[in-house]
Parts: C-alpha cells; sequence; structure tokens
C-alpha cells in the first residue's frame, strides 16, 4: 500500500463500523494500529473466563492496554487476591473512566478489600470518572476521596464503613460536574453524600442525576439543601418523582429529566401537577423529559394496550405551553421488557391527549431498555 498519512488513515478508521473493525484490521498493515486504538478503548470484565483471556491476550500483546479509555469490572465472582484482575490492571495506563459493579449480597461483603488492586486503581492519574455500584462496606474515605478526585461519580446500592474521619481533612474541592445516585430506601449513600461537610465538593455541580426510586420523606429536607447549594451552577437535573415536589429556585437548570411510573400517563391531573411545580422552580428550562418507566405488571394483558382515559389532559397541555423557554419535551418509555407494539401505541396516544403542544412541535418520543450498561452512567 502506497505510503498514506496517518491522519489519513485515522480519519477513514472512523467511518468503520465498531462490528466492522476486526475485519478492517486484517485489511492492511498500516490499519492495525487506528483499528485496534478503536476495538481496545472500551473494555468489559464479568465473568472468570473472560478475565483469563484478557490477561493472556494483554500478556502477549501489552500495547493493547495503552488504548482501554473505558473499563467495567464485574467482580461479583472473582477470588480473592485474583493474579488475573493484577495482571490486567497494571497494562491499563490510561483508564479515564471506571465502572465496579460486584453484589452486597455476596460473602465476603468488603469485595473492594478482598483485591486492594482495585482501589489502588482509583489514584491513577488519568482516571475521572467512576462508578461505584452493589458493594458493601466501602469505605468512607474512598466516597470522600472520589467526591474530590473526580469529574463524574456514580453510586449505587452501597453500604459504607463510616471510618473515624473527624480529625482527617477531607480532599480540597475540584471540579465534580455530575454526580449521579441511584438509590432504594436502604441506600446509604444518600445522607453521606449530603452531609454539611461535604457541600463543598457538591457546590460545583452542573449536573445532578437521582434516579431510581423517589427520594423518602426522611431525605428531602437534605436534598433540598442540596439543591441550594449548587443552584447557581445546577443546568440538568435528573429525579424520580411520585407526587409533586417544591423545589427550591434553580435559575441555572435549562435540562430537567423526570423519572415516573408510566400509570401516570393514565392520571394526567396529577402527572401535570408534577410537571407544573417541579419545572416552576426552573424558569429558563429549555429542555423536558418525561421518562415513563414501563415497569411488568401483574396483569400481562394490560400491557399490550393504552386503555382510554376520561381524564383531562388539558392541564399537562397548558403547563408545557406555560414554560416560555421550554423547546422540546420528549415523552420517553423506559422498557424492563421490550415491547415494540406498546411503543407504537403509546405515541399517538400522547400525541393526541396534548394536542397544542404537538401543533407547537415541542413533543419528541423516545424509548430505550430500562437496565442501562454500567459505562451508561457517564456523560460526554
Amino acid at each position: 500500500m502506497p505510503d498514506i498519512p496517518q491522519e489519513l488513515i485515522d480519519a477513514i478508521i472512523d467511518q468503520v463500523p465498531d462490528s466492522s473493525l476486526a475485519a478492517c484490521s486484517l485489511t492492511a498493515t498500516a490499519f492495525v494500529p487506528s483499528s485496534q486504538r478503536r476495538l481496545f478503548r472500551w473494555m468489559s470484565l464479568s465473568t472468570l473466563s473472560r478475565y483469563e483471556r484478557t490477561a493472556a491476550l494483554l500478556a502477549s500483546s501489552p500495547h493493547l492496554g495503552q488504548y482501554v479509555r473505558s473499563l467495567a469490572l464485574h467482580i461479583k465472582t472473582i477470588p480473592k487476591d485474583y493474579a488475573h484482575l493484577k495482571a490486567i490492571l497494571s497494562l491499563l495506563p490510561e483508564i479515564e473512566r471506571l465502572s465496579i459493579v460486584g453484589d452486597a449480597n455476596t460473602a465476603p461483603r468488603n469485595q473492594l478489600g478482598q483485591n486492594p488492586c482495585l482501589v489502588d486503581l482509583m489514584s491513577l492519574p488519568s482516571l475521572t470518572c467512576v462508578a461505584l455500584h452493589h458493594l458493601s462496606d466501602v469505605p468512607s474515605s474512598l466516597i470522600s476521596r472520589a467526591l474530590g478526585s473526580f469529574v463524574q461519580v456514580s453510586v449505587s446500592f452501597l453500604s459504607i464503613t463510616d471510618e473515624d474521619q473527624s480529625s482527617a481533612e477531607l480532599p480540597p474541592p475540584t471540579d465534580l460536574w455530575h454526580l449521579r445516585v441511584s438509590m432504594d430506601v436502604y441506600d446509604v449513600i444518600v445522607p453521606f453524600v449530603l452531609q454539611p461537610k461535604r457541600l463543598p465538593h457538591l457546590q460545583q455541580l452542573a449536573r445532578l442525576c437521582f434516579v431510581f426510586s423517589p427520594i423518602p420523606d426522611a431525605l428531602q429536607p437534605r436534598f433540598m439543601a442540596l439543591l441550594a447549594a449548587c443552584s447557581n451552577t445546577l443546568e440538568h437535573l435528573e429525579l424520580e418523582l411520585e407526587a409533586p415536589l417544591e423545589l427550591p429556585p434553580l435559575p441555572m437548570l435549562y435540562s430537567l429529566e423526570l423519572w415516573l411510573d408510566v400509570d401516570l400517563a393514565k392520571n394526567p391531573t396529577l402527572l401535570a401537577s408534577i410537571v407544573s411545580q417541579t419545572g416552576a422552580c426552573a424558569p429558563h428550562l429549555e429542555s423536558l423529559t418525561l421518562s415513563l418507566m414501563d415497569r411488568p405488571k401483574r396483569t400481562p394483558q394490560l400491557q399490550h394496550q393504552w386503555a382510554p382515559s376520561a381524564a383531562e389532559w388539558s392541564a399537562l397541555d397548558a403547563a408545557l405551553m406555560d414554560m416560555p423557554d421550554l423547546w422540546q419535551a420528549i415523552f420517553s418509555l423506559r422498557h424492563f421488557i421490550w415491547d415494540a407494539t406498546r411503543y407504537a401505541a403509546f405515541v399517538p396516544y400522547i400525541e393526541q391527549k396534548l394536542p397544542r403542544a404537538f401543533d407547537a412541535e415541542l413533543l419528541g418520543f423516545s424509548q430505550q431498555l430500562a437496565f442501562p450498561h454500567p459505562m451508561d452512567c457517564f456523560v460526554d
């Protein structure tokens, strides 16, 4: 092959679909580095056999490790001081995004402590985004370090070992931009991150996500204090609601995503009240997404149709039209069990109920599975 500038080769490889990258790397020797750089930019390890194969691959081709930027680790099955994990991590010097998923019900509980190399990994200079999910006995110092060191932090279903930090200094506040907390009523991460001594770490937030379980009443005062603390920087907010919630003024907020049970689409009065009350806190809101969680029903026959409703939708239609800066209102159906026919009925159902918003071309629609990949918690 004639000499081709590397910039042109990179541009060509950028247009190749992911599914064809392996074949593309076999086309010409000049295509190998660019193809490998994309093939190994993202790595997900979930089973012992995958850990073993990856360790063998990196041992034979250690240069591939420098291409890995995003790493998702499922650690619930790995043994203590796992040699293959140590070997893999020692060859990944440039990781930027890390997701660690465990099993909070697995003994021993402290899965991070079973493999200290996982904790050491979070001191990697290149690392900017960390997600910790379904882990038990996570040291509180590790959570404090994450809040003070990374620009994106995602946590869910953690139990925290609350070490004595009364005399220990917290890391100085950095550019924490995105905090995502997926919680249930037993999730102790919520009161931990909302402690007043940690608020300085949160006052640079531009994006805050509290999803997968409505905020318990007992935590609402702390949640309001957090919103007030970051009101001057917060631009995007996600939270799950089942009733109206009066939020503090959020003058910078331009994007709001509400996670709601799909049955609220059949209770438009309550839905309108939720939209109006949460929207009132953001006078400059431009984008509103209503993510309707289509959870499995005990009566499967109801999964495939939208029952006609006699309830009045005009209040919701008016609420959308009364937001002066709003330019899109997206209704997103989040499937727990994929059903294309249900979405096909969902779209015209909403369009017919909101004629003013439809005529103003405000409405948009989307659908996706409700269970994201661990890497989906990060935002570019």
